[in-house]
């Protein structure tokens, strides 16, 4: 029987230690801040609506997302680790281009749940929602003098990743652009992405039905209106027609959807 593994030195522990005090402490000043602002008359409750919303949204720089947030959203015991993270080289994710609004009549503002995780280049367009435990990473940047000739598509080549209008990513979703070609994603409108898919490097049209499990691979375009099952692999460069319905591993296709069923389904 091999000897256990060696535990960590004391050097890791006293990094490990320190990074945490110094998180710590961030995290205290941020709140201190946060209480002073809602004190400070920054915030306004609307006791028939039960909405607390900014007293002079026009002040605040729309695109600056996390200024737009409660001051005690803090306290949510969900979690506590940072979800929107940007990167020096890579740029900062962006949260809708409107104005976001606490109403829920609008219902332009983005859903981004407390526990997904978005890194690096990412667009997320208004009515968009990236549920619990959903990992989106625009982080994977190549200049596109190395790429070559994209035949992906007749659109420039995009390294990051942008989520449309109303398509929601649910809970265990990963959406990555190619570390190796840094081919990005992009994902139409109305798509839905269903809990466990993975989708790398990969076009995705409107209304898109991506089923759980489901894993898309590299170059590969989905068509607007086509439809994946759960646990269909679509493999590198592979093209679903518009309004087919593809499964299998690897997948293929099964039928193609006629009008009223694909009217009937949204």
């Amino acid at each position: 029987m091999p000897p256990p593994p060696p535990g960590p030195s004391a050097y890791q522990f006293f990094r490990h230690y320190l990074g945490r005090c110094l998180r710590e402490t961030g995290q205290m000043f941020d709140r201190v801040g946060l209480r002073g602002e809602a004190a400070s008359g920054s915030w306004k409750y609307n006791k028939a609506t039960r909405i607390l919303s900014r007293s002079n949204p026009e002040k605040i720089d729309p695109l600056n997302w996390a200024a737009h947030q409660e001051p005690w959203l803090f306290n949510s015991p969900l979690s506590r680790h940072r979800n929107l993270m940007p990167i020096f080289l890579a740029g900062a994710p962006k949260i809708s281009s409107d104005p976001p609004t606490m109403s829920v009549v609008e219902g332009t503002k983005p859903f981004i749940a407390p526990c997904s995780t978005i890194v690096g280049d990412v667009t997320i367009n208004p009515g968009a929602s990236i549920w619990y435990g959903a990992v989106i990473r625009g982080d994977t940047h190549i200049k596109k003098e190395k790429i070559g000739l994209d035949k992906l598509s007749d659109d420039e080549v995009h390294t990051g990743v942008i989520i449309g209008e109303g398509t929601n990513i649910q809970d265990n979703a990963i959406i990555s652009g190619c570390p190796y070609t840094g081919v990005g994603v992009r994902i139409g409108k109305g798509v839905t992405v269903g809990h466990s898919a993975s989708i790398i490097g990969a076009i995705i049209g409107d209304n898109v039905l991506v089923g759980m499990g489901s894993t898309i691979s590299v170059g590969a375009v989905i068509e607007s209106g086509s439809f994946l099952a759960a646990g269909t692999v679509v493999r590198n460069g592979q093209v679903v027609k518009s309004g087919e319905l593809w499964a299998g591993c690897p997948a293929r296709k099964l039928k193609v959807k006629r009008c009223e069923e694909r009217n009937d389904e949204f």
